[in-house]
């Protein structure tokens, strides 16, 4: 239904009037629970596999084109679209970098962010010019730049020839602000698990605030990745006021 070599304007909103007619109601009202940061009067309601699969069609056809009319007046048609960038195949780094700057502008709320990261395999292909570029988005004042540029570290980072550069980048960053430090606390908790060494010593010293250390310890504590014995420790690295 939506593999298309040309996408219009009517097309793409047969696809938003598409989405309406298959609103899950009651799934609308829980998701908008979930996403308190977006209005619930501008989330459709349709579950994610549904999106998935429409994404898939999409991506068989003219995706780049369906990327370019793409609007952001509801939840679905932002996750929509970051669904089918990651099935894009790009033609170099360049390429790769001009689809990633014309989405993140879009990004308005933790699951936005949250999923396109995690389905944005092609950072893979680019993995140290990526890097790289990335710290253009922890230098931003945008929130959710910050939180795009974590969440990319926390799924494609959190390995031996990064983890350094990656703690690093965590301690330049001190803001106050909930989605960042989420995003920080979550990589952090993640990192424990897989490079345990390198950040139990960045535990014992580091720039973080308060707020955003302990949230990273709770995180830890939390995690089933991480035994008895260091959860012990870690309580005892909170800090109190």
């Amino acid at each position: 239904m939506f593999t298309l070599d040309n996408w219009s304007a009517d097309d793409y909103d047969n696809l938003t009037e598409y989405l309406k007619s298959n609103a899950d109601l009651k799934y609308r009202d829980f998701h908008s629970s979930l996403v308190p940061d977006t209005e619930s009067n501008s989330i459709i309601g349709i579950r994610m596999p549904i999106m998935r699969k429409i994404a898939k069609e999409i991506s068989k056809g003219n995706a780049r084109e369906f990327l370019d009319i793409s609007q952001t007046e509801y939840y679905e048609q932002r996750i929509i679209s970051a669904l089918v960038m990651g099935l894009i195949k790009t033609e170099s780094f360049d390429d790769f970098v001009s689809l990633v700057n014309a989405f993140v502008p879009k990004i308005n709320n933790w699951a936005v962010c949250d999923g396109f990261c995690a389905g944005l395999k092609e950072v893979n292909k680019y993995k140290k010019e990526f890097f790289e570029f990335l710290s253009n988005y922890l230098e931003s004042k945008n929130e959710w730049y910050i939180r795009f540029a974590f969440v990319i570290m926390l799924n494609y980072y959190l390995e031996s020839e990064f983890i350094d550069d990656v703690l690093a980048r965590c301690d330049s960053v001190n803001s106050d602000k909930y989605y960042i430090l989420m995003a920080q606390a979550w990589m952090l908790a993640t990192a424990y698990a897989k490079q345990k060494e390198k950040t139990h010593k960045y535990f014992l010293n580091n720039n973080l605030n308060d707020a955003t250390f302990n949230k990273a310890i709770q995180k830890c504590i939390e995690s089933r990745r991480v035994t008895d014995d260091d959860k012990k420790f870690l309580r005892t690295l909170k800090r109190h006021k």
